[in-house]
């Protein structure tokens, strides 16, 4: 074998191991955020299936923390909901379940650098992009004992170039979770 041969040989060797794993870092990054978001929704089908179960109003109370995320569930104290104000004075009670987002590889939040679309508005573009929890003006997805839920959102990104958004619908608590890829023209199931 001659020294060409051999340069040549290391070089489509080189070229090959660039290009697989190039795939594995995307198929990586692309399985992380299908996990992240499978994790949140399981979050919304526990506070979901408590509320059914114990036939009282649940909510899901997202919170920032520095630069990290964490969110708790509470049990409505006075027939009107969960929220902030009755957390912070303790009428409405924690249900000892809390989690700080484990996962450092995706996170609440949305991709910068790029305009991305809004899920909800085809043909427009996504405000606020600081702000990954969206359930009208609070940080509170809340669950009825009937089932019905706060309608809303929650963005993940992958600090890159992938997002998801888990979204929940009112009346029926359906949850439904699409994707995003930058530069992409909508999000995809």
């Amino acid at each position: 074998m001659s020294t060409l041969e051999l340069v040549i040989g290391i070089a489509l060797a080189s070229a090959l191991a660039a290009a697989t794993a190039s795939g594995a870092f995307q198929l990586q990054s692309a399985l992380a955020v299908r996990s992240a978001a499978a994790e949140l929704a399981a979050t919304f089908f526990r506070a979901r299936a408590y509320a059914l179960a114990h036939g009282v109003t649940v909510g899901i109370k997202f919170r920032r923390d520095g630069g990290r995320y964490e969110w708790a569930l509470y049990r409505d104290g006075n027939g009107n909901g969960v929220r902030t104000t009755e957390i912070a004075s303790g009428v409405d009670r924690s249900l000892g379940l809390s989690l700080v987002w484990p996962r450092n590889d995706v996170r609440p939040g949305i991709l910068t650098g790029a305009a991305v679309p809004d899920p909800g508005s085809p043909g427009s573009r996504l405000d606020r992009p600081d702000d990954p929890i969206r359930f009208g003006s609070s940080d509170i997805c809340s669950f009825t004992p009937v089932g019905e839920s706060t309608p809303g959102s929650v963005y993940l990104w992958d600090g890159r170039d992938r997002m998801a958004v888990v979204r929940i619908f009112g009346r029926s608590a359906k949850v439904r979770t699409l994707y995003y890829f930058r530069g992409e023209k909508s999000w995809r199931r």
